[in-house]
């Protein structure tokens, strides 16, 4: 896709890229299906072209309503990135509300293309650690769990994010983020007493159990959307039994050993 300038003529082409580009961002930032479409065929009226979006799991499908031209885009089962999504939404309203002009539509997009908006790993690490210490506020946990789930957090979202980054093997970061954290666990439990196991394993896993992607999928079986929402569903499923599976074969070593 081609950045325009204040004098281009913007083309039937023109529009239904841009527009797929906008979906197809939304589509890896984990947005619903319904409001992809919804959010697509927005753009295309604000440009001056009618268009009709249909989305799936994995591809946004974009069509003119009055033209002969139809593009699909393919995008692979991603994980979640809701800056990218509240960016796009936000340019999506501006150019609705004619607050920012087309061209610096265009302009916004392409650079979100090139650029993906995510916070540093420091961040996102120190809030792993954070979440996984919640439910212990609800468990009455001990000072020693608070602290057990913290570094258990950290250490299973380590393992998930190394893993994504040299793995491409489907569910694999979910395993070995649920093996690193029930090894770390057992570790902790069998060499300081007074600590819960159950509790800190229940903990830990919380930063990389598909909460959202559950809702979503509710949300979009609600709506109509049924295959999306139906393969959102098993998607989360099969993350859910990763982690398990990964916490399992943790207990059966240390057991073992």
């Amino acid at each position: 896709m081609t950045t325009p300038t204040s004098q281009t003529v913007y083309t039937e082409s023109d529009i239904i890229n841009v527009a797929t580009e906008a979906g197809r961002l939304l589509l890896l930032g984990g947005a619903e299906s319904f409001r992809i479409e919804e959010t697509v065929e927005h753009i295309g009226k604000s440009l001056g072209l009618p268009l009709t979006c249909y989305v799936t799991m994995t591809a946004v499908v974009v069509s003119a309503n009055n033209g002969v031209e139809t593009k699909l885009v393919k995008a692979g089962i991603s994980g979640f990135n809701l800056q990218t999504v509240d960016r796009v939404n936000s340019l999506s309203r501006d150019l609705v509300a004619g607050t920012i002009s087309p061209d610096a539509f265009y302009v916004a997009i392409d650079d979100l293309k090139q650029r993906v908006v995510d916070f540093p790993l420091a961040v996102k690490v120190l809030s792993a650690g954070l979440v996984a210490m919640a439910p212990s506020l609800i468990g009455q946990g001990t000072g020693l769990d608070f602290v057990l789930m913290f570094f258990a957090g950290i250490i299973g979202y380590l393992c998930y994010v190394m893993t994504d980054r040299y793995s491409k093997t489907p569910y694999a970061p979910e395993f070995i983020g649920g093996f690193g954290i029930g090894l770390f666990v057992l570790m902790s439990h069998s060499l300081l007493s007074g600590s819960s196991s159950l509790s800190i394993i229940l903990g830990a896993v919380m930063p990389l159990v598909p909460g959202l992607a559950m809702t979503n999928a509710i949300r979009e079986i609600i709506m109509g959307d049924v295959l999306s929402g139906l393969v959102r569903s098993i998607n989360a499923l099969l993350v859910v039994s990763s982690l398990v599976t990964g916490v399992w074969l943790a207990l059966e070593i240390v057991n073992f050993v």
